[in-house]
């Protein structure tokens, strides 16, 4: 038991102490302008997030609550001292008696259930005229309950209850760590995208540029009427309207990412990542069998389940008949101090007390109550494994889904750049007009975006999907110290 209490104890994330460590590359200080690469970004959230601070905060008073409950079966000593004065008289007599005492007990709560108190006091009494008379007591007792609060497993169902909950507040530490690091990489390929989704804009008024040029040259030479130009120069007017959103969109994205960062709003960030797809392979029943060995709310509530079979227990046991088996010894002695005889008694009993409740529907209240949670619990965990295998099928089939879109974004974005450029060459050969050069054009910006998107869209569900089977943090080389299951 002593080495769990120091392990629980000392529980933290090595995260807190630098997040650096974790990824393995010093993390860029604050400043105007920032390069970061998407592991970079994560390791600053979690050194500065506020929010993952207070539960950092948390922990500290779950730790100690941890402690307290395991000191259970310490004992308990308490010292009590005392020192007075006090003076009677009548006649022109007076007499004065000085008091000194000190008391220490010690009280100790045993597995079983029983409970041991010992005691020793010494009283000195001073008196004038008199001397001084030392008073001396000694006992000790017991009482060990048989029915009713008896037993290894009702006595220590409260530190094992402690426990428990000490593991759900760690599995909790690590679901509030999994929901920053998602937001983050959401945020940040949110920003990423937006970026990406300038250039493209800024593409696309360099091409609608560049076909002004080509239509005034063709009109001087007489190639072209020019009444067309008034067509290209409306297209590139808005191409500039477009760029002006996109810049709009790409510093709204920079802010909630310094938002979860918690950094200076006036920071400048550039992201180091590049936009691709990956392919990865996907097996539903090992994804399923995944999801529920690491999901931080599955595994909460499987020991939630466990501490309401031991409420249960306990409410069976609180209807028993109170018998307790009680014991003790005193003694005392008195005299006079150093001077004369003094004389010590001692005692010992022993026996057996029965308390029997009648009428009290609160006993039975209680274990109705138990019984009908555990019958909750039971019943939420059934529901929460069902919705966790829906939810990794529906991941599963979304990735595959989103990686199909990525191809065929990628094939039309192909198609679409070839189609410009012939008819671009058409145009230049009067073969073409600005309608429909224009017309492909816009069908280029969409493909390149709609191709982007689903790059965006396919990294996305690949990071939901890490959500959903609770490997976040595996994903990242994010590692939690002392988390449930680990090694004692």
């Amino acid at each position: 038991m002593t080495g769990y209490r120091l392990r629980t104890f000392f529980i933290f994330l090595l995260l807190m102490a630098s997040p650096a460590t974790v990824f393995g590359n010093d993390l860029p200080s604050h400043g105007s302008d920032l390069t970061l690469s998407l592991s970079q970004t994560i390791g600053l959230a979690l050194k500065n997030n506020l929010s993952l601070k207070n539960v950092y905060r948390d922990r500290i008073v779950q730790r100690f609550d941890l402690k307290v409950a395991e000191d259970k079966f310490f004992p308990r000593p308490v010292l009590v001292t005392s020192a007075g004065e006090a003076s009677a008289g009548g006649g022109g007599t007076t007499v004065k008696t000085k008091t000194a005492g000190a008391a220490l007990s010690v009280s100790e709560t045993v597995p079983t259930g029983g409970r041991i108190n010992l005691s020793l006091a010494e009283v000195l009494n001073r008196t004038d005229g008199s001397g001084t008379v030392r008073d001396r007591s000694w006992s000790a007792a017991f009482a060990q309950p048989l029915l009713k609060g008896g037993g290894i497993d009702v006595t220590t169902a409260s530190v094992r209850t402690a426990r428990i909950n000490e593991e759900v507040n760690v599995l909790s530490l690590k679901a509030a760590t999994i929901d920053l690091v998602s937001s983050v990489i959401t945020a940040y390929r949110t920003y990423l995208q937006a970026g990406e989704q300038l250039d493209i804009t800024r593409q696309s008024v360099r091409r609608a540029t560049d076909l002004v040029m080509i239509n005034r040259e063709l009109i001087n030479a007489g190639r072209m009427a020019e009444v067309e130009l008034f067509q290209t120069e409306a297209d590139v007017a808005n191409r500039e309207f477009s760029l002006l959103e996109a810049e709009n969109n790409l510093d709204s994205a920079r802010l909630s990412l310094i938002k979860l960062l918690d950094i200076d709003k006036r920071t400048r960030i550039t992201p180091s990542e590049k936009v691709s797809a990956e392919p990865v392979g996907l097996d539903y029943e090992a994804a399923r069998k995944t999801a529920l060995e690491n999901r931080p709310d599955y595994r909460s509530s499987l020991l939630r389940l466990e501490i309401s079979k031991m409420n249960v227990m306990l409410a069976k046991n609180n209807m028993l008949w109170d018998l307790s088996l009680t014991g003790g010894f005193d003694g005392v002695r008195s005299g006079p101090g150093s001077a004369g005889a003094d004389g010590t008694t001692r005692s010992w009993n022993m026996g057996l007390k029965l308390t029997v409740p009648f009428r009290d529907l609160t006993l039975e209240q209680g274990y109705i109550s138990a019984k009908i949670g555990l019958e909750k619990d039971e019943t939420n965990l059934l529901k929460l494994r069902e919705t966790i295998e829906i939810e990794v099928q529906d991941i599963v089939r979304n990735v595959e889904m989103r990686l199909r879109q990525v191809k065929l974004a990628s094939q039309a974005r192909v198609l679409s750049e070839k189609k410009l450029e012939i008819e671009t060459e058409k145009l230049k050969a009067g073969r073409s007009t600005n309608f429909q050069l224009v017309s492909y054009q816009n069908d280029l910006v969409n493909a390149q975006s709609s191709e982007l998107a689903a790059v965006i869209s396919y990294q996305n569900a690949l990071a939901e999907m890490d959500r959903t089977l609770g490997t976040t943090l595996e994903r990242w080389g994010i590692i939690l110290h002392d988390a449930p299951g680990a090694e004692k």
